[in-house]
């Protein structure tokens, strides 16, 4: 009876009701909408940074992250590898040997960060390897040929075929000089890394930094689901127990990259914090004006007897069946354009045609939403509660009617 009541009272004043229930599901479909935004950037940043570097998860010497020298190296990669490939939520690993040189041609020398990779590997993981504007990426098999970055090829005027000598320190330390020509120049719009990175194939790396075949500075993990993280951990943790290996989460390898995310995160929840407080302030004003226009209607039920309790009861119910059809409307509204910019994405070339860059890492300017069942309905979960909330306020107001003056 009193939700039949509460039904038909919200639909005498269909205008108010209507503008009430737009205002819920435009300003949930907006926060919706722009949190699974800013969580789709957040995994493309990720998902491109690991691929690029040493995965979601690292393997390496525990020192290496401390004070990384090509000597802090890992043994035994191949097996270890086959284990890990193994497990379920693993899509690939990636094996790589990083060191530090000195870059020389014609027209001078520049410090380097060389970096020995697998070339088919990267192919399917690294965007680097999707980025070349001159040349061709490696190949297996390769052994003098390396690929730069364009910056870099443009201070030592490097092209496809020139040669290129890296000085560095071996394992043992002592210095060792080699020859390479340049197969192939990448640009990714960064400049730490289109100016300072050369990528070499792994045996090469091995060679030039004298380490033993089976073996490399770091072995990544690529995972199917980077939720997966923290058990895939748990797990290899238990594999490499008896052994001298650190087992770190990519926040750990590139903690640069983690504390953008952690502080942009917060900051953009600072944002829908203030959007969730315009939205509340407008569901709130609503609900208390509809008290007030409807005061004399309340004095004149309770005189004639209509216990207070059921009117209040009535109040909550229009209450519900507002916020059940606002939320509804902004979850559906808020979904549907997410779910699109999950699908085909954005392209924001046209406002960033010099790219994006953060921490080091380049992004493509096409951004995709990331949405989840949990994130919609999480959302939609607070409005609706905070909606129910602000109700006891009107409520709390008609309790207190003065009935004779009202009715005077």
């Amino acid at each position: 009876m009193t939700s039949r009541l509460a039904w038909r009272s919200l639909w005498r004043n269909r205008r108010r009701t209507l503008i009430t229930i737009l205002s819920i599901g435009l300003g949930l479909s907006v926060a919706i909408f722009f949190i699974a935004l800013g969580e789709g950037v957040y995994d493309q940043i990720v998902n491109d940074a690991v691929r690029m570097q040493a995965g979601h998860i690292t393997l390496e010497h525990p020192d290496y992250t401390i004070a990384p020298a090509v000597d802090l190296m890992i043994s035994g990669v191949e097996g270890l590898r086959r284990n890990i490939e193994a497990m379920d939520s693993v899509e690939r690993t990636k094996l790589l040997v990083l060191g530090q040189g000195v870059a020389m041609s014609g027209a001078g020398g520049v410090g380097v960060s060389i970096m020995g990779v697998e070339p088919s590997m990267e192919l399917k993981t690294s965007p680097l390897a999707r980025r070349m504007v001159a040349g061709e990426y490696l190949k297996d098999g390769d052994m003098h040929l390396v690929v730069v970055g364009a910056l870099l090829a443009k201070r030592l005027k490097l092209k496809e075929g020139s040669k290129l000598v890296l000085t560095t320190n071996n394992a043992s330390g002592e210095l060792v000089e080699e020859l390479y020509r340049v197969r192939g120049i990448f640009s990714t719009g960064s400049d730490e890394i289109d100016g300072y990175l050369i990528q070499i194939p792994l045996s090469a790396a091995r060679g030039l930094f004298g380490l033993p075949p089976d073996s490399a500075t770091q072995l990544g993990v690529i995972l199917k689901r980077a939720d997966a993280q923290q058990e895939v951990l748990g797990a290899i943790e238990a594999l490499v127990n008896t052994r001298k290996i650190g087992v770190f989460p990519w926040q750990t390898v590139l903690p640069e990259l983690a504390a953008y995310i952690r502080i942009d995160r917060a900051s953009n929840w600072v944002f829908q914090g203030l959007l969730f407080v315009i939205i509340l302030f407008t569901i709130f004003n609503t609900l208390l004006m509809s008290a007030v226009e409807r005061e004399h209607e309340f004095a004149v039920l309770l005189a004639l007897g209509t216990p207070l309790v059921q009117l209040k009861r009535q109040m909550f119910m229009e209450s519900v069946y507002i916020g059940l059809m606002g939320c509804a409307l902004g979850a559906f509204l808020g979904g549907a354009a997410s779910l699109a910019m999950e699908r085909w994405g954005l392209d924001f070339g046209f406002l960033l045609p010099e790219g994006v860059t953060i921490s080091g890492f380049t992004i493509s300017t096409r951004i995709y939403a990331q949405l989840t069942t949990a994130m919609l309905f999480g959302v939609a979960g607070i409005v609706l509660g905070a909606t129910l909330f602000l109700s006891f306020a009107p409520m709390r107001r008609v309790g207190r009617l003065n009935i004779a003056e009202m009715l005077r």
